[in-house]
């Protein structure tokens, strides 16, 4: 995987994968509905759990920053990839009162 950069910390590296964390929420479901399908014998039930999981996979499966955590991860060489280095390269300077009257 290429580098990329995070739009709103400016880092720059491999974003990692989202999906990981939600590995025990996937399987709670399948521990609880699939242990009541299995003790009562409906087994149909089992579509539940089997729909979140292809549900969870195909919604959350997205890159994150590892430093900020936040999904806007873009590639170094598109455009908004630019645009941010660019930016952390030449950071707008905030004025501020008491930097203009100790100038003086």
């Amino acid at each position: 995987m290429k580098d990329h950069i995070c739009t709103y910390c400016g880092h720059v590296g491999k974003p990692v994968p989202q999906s990981y964390e939600s590995f025990f929420v996937d399987a709670f479901i399948w521990g609880v509905v699939g242990s009541f399908a299995l003790m009562t014998g409906i087994i149909p039930l089992l579509i539940i759990p089997a729909g979140w999981t292809v549900y969870h996979i195909l919604k959350f499966n997205t890159t994150k920053c590892p430093e900020c955590l936040s999904l806007d991860m873009v590639s170094l060489n598109s455009r908004r990839g630019l645009e941010t280095q660019e930016q952390k390269k030449n950071p707008i300077k905030v004025w501020r009162a008491d930097e203009a009257q100790s100038s003086k």
